[in-house]
């Protein structure tokens, strides 16, 4: 009995100890109310949330900065301990209240920008602003004055100049294949399009809803269209809304380079946003750009004055010289030069003289008389009457009408050759033939251009049309601009030639008037050649 007591009584106090413990364990802080068990943590929201923006650079003149796109946030809020920058790019950063932040896309851009403050309990409220910023582009600062001046500057395709649109070989610096001759392009879609370059190094392209190019290349960049293309695979009128992007101009070694982000492109589109400027002066600028698919460069002139809608040979209005030859004797020594000699190129065998047995104005006209006779060692004579040293000039229009010989072995020419021809050895001075005839082409009108590149083929064109040239007069006349030279029978276009920064005709070139015999043109002279010449009725240059 005593045993269950003991028992028993060891059994309570065990139950009582145990209760004991499980009070003690279960009480609360001396701040829990009425002994209930414990409350959750209390949520602490910041509040009083400012953010600041310091575009570095910023001031009256530079209102969205300097251009190189820093931007400094501060951040600061009523129990905020951390705070996390959203800066409207896709790019964010945490910190404890200030950021420094670059922005890259050129051109002034506004941004919407995002800072959360968060607190210590992970709590956090927000705040939004719009931030503007200038990032200048990267561009050569000469080239970004070229284009956009000194806020910005507008560029049209020159349509009124031939050459104006063409294209060559990928390796050539100039067009090599066709030319446009002016306004020829009138219906392409193109002609109305504008080219805005602004010093932010912002680019707008007015397409006024219409653009040309190639058809493979604007359907797969610009999406399919029902518009068909014409026989080149072009599509003409291309329907393309005006739209707006960024440029970079920069140089490279030797070559000024023009690229047009996304894809913006200028003139003709060949599936290219790369350029290069090989041409240039403050209102004239000459483009390549190489179509890869067809390794062909195709070239566009630009203007930033309004285009002009006069024919190219009637823009030259202003008569700088002439010679009517209405004074009879020998030639005029203020304007003309006889060049003299006995050896000549292209297996020539005339003498060239002074005489006026080979060269006279008579009946208003200048005669160039080609004789057969024993002349020091030679069996012919002629002349060759050039404006060296008395007149030359770059760009204009030449006009000259004459009546050329016609017999066999006789070789005519109206002619500009380089002034510089004494120290830059022939072709590098350039040469330019208004008028070459003889029996190797039927006497008929024959035009070309000589330079380093090309001696003559391929920048030579023969017109059929005119059959009388050895029995009347005819006006032969050269265009000379930076862009084309083109050459006239009667105010009727028959050949243009690109012109380029690369081609030797930019720089002063004089006249030649002269009759040779035989030669690698002349060919074989007659037996019964006894005398022929070329009548000349006035030279007349314009600009």
């Amino acid at each position: 009995m005593q045993y269950f007591i003991n028992n028993l009584f060891k059994l309570s106090v065990l139950r009582l100890s145990f209760f004991i413990s499980l009070l003690i364990s279960c009480s609360g802080s001396a701040s829990d109310e009425g002994g209930s068990g414990p409350t959750e943590p209390v949520d602490v929201i910041p509040s009083e949330l400012s953010l600041s923006v310091n575009v570095i650079g910023a001031d009256d003149n530079q209102p969205n900065g300097d251009g190189f796109g820093v931007v400094e946030f501060t951040a600061s809020a009523t129990n905020g301990v951390s705070y996390s920058f959203r800066f409207g790019t896709g790019d964010s950063k945490t910190s404890s209240g200030k950021v420094q932040y670059t922005y890259t896309e050129v051109g002034t851009k506004t941004y919407d920008v995002k800072v959360l403050a968060y607190s210590s309990t992970n709590n956090y409220v927000s705040i939004d602003k719009k931030v503007t910023v200038y990032v200048k582009p990267d561009s050569e600062a000469s080239l970004l004055e070229l284009l956009a001046g000194t806020s910005s500057k507008t560029w049209k395709i020159n349509a009124a100049q031939d050459a104006h649109f063409s294209n060559g070989v990928q390796d050539k610096k100039y067009s090599t294949y066709w030319e446009a001759s002016a306004f020829s392009k009138n219906n392409s879609g193109f002609y109305d399009d504008k080219y805005t370059f602004y010093v932010d190094g912002t680019y707008k392209h007015i397409t006024n809803n219409t653009v040309f190019g190639k058809a493979s290349h604007l359907t797969n960049d610009f999406g399919s269209t029902s518009q068909s293309s014409n026989a080149q695979g072009e599509i003409e009128n291309y329907n393309l809304a005006d739209y707006q992007t960024t440029f970079v101009a920069k140089k490279d070694g030797e070559e000024n380079k023009l690229e047009i982000n996304g894809k913006g492109f200028i003139g003709f589109y060949v599936g290219q946003q790369n350029y290069t400027i090989e041409c240039h002066d403050s209102n004239n600028i000459y483009l390549r750009a190489i179509d890869e698919s067809e390794n062909i460069a195709w070239y566009v002139w630009l203007t930033a004055k309004e285009v002009s809608d006069i024919n190219p040979k009637d823009q030259f209005t202003n008569l700088i010289w002439s010679d009517e030859f209405d004074e009879p004797g020998t030639i005029d020594s203020s304007k003309w030069v006889h060049e003299v000699g006995d050896s000549w190129y292209n297996n020539e065998v005339q003498s060239y003289t002074s005489r006026l047995e080979n060269s006279k104005v008579e009946d208003g006209k200048l005669k160039i008389i080609a004789k057969k006779e024993s002349y020091n060692g030679n069996n012919y004579t002629s002349a060759r009457i050039i404006s060296n040293t008395k007149m030359d000039f770059t760009y204009g229009r030449v006009d000259i009408k004459a009546k050329v010989p016609g017999t066999k072995g006789t070789w005519p020419a109206l002619w500009l050759l380089g002034s510089n021809f004494r120290t830059v050895e022939w072709p590098k001075c350039g040469e330019m033939d208004i008028l070459e005839a003889s029996q190797s082409n039927n006497f008929k009108v024959q035009s070309t251009v000589h330079h380093p590149d090309n001696y003559g083929e391929g920048d030579t064109n023969i017109t059929n049309e005119y059959s009388d040239i050895t029995e009347n007069f005819h006006v032969y006349s050269l265009v000379w601009t930076k862009q084309a030279l083109t050459f006239y029978v009667d105010d009727k276009p028959h050949h243009i030639v690109g012109n380029s920064c690369a081609l030797p005709f930019n720089w002063n070139q004089f006249i030649i008037l002269n009759v040779a015999m035989g030669g690698t043109m002349g060919g074989e002279i007659a037996s019964d050649f006894v005398s022929d010449s070329m009548e000349i009725e006035y030279v007349r240059i314009y600009q």
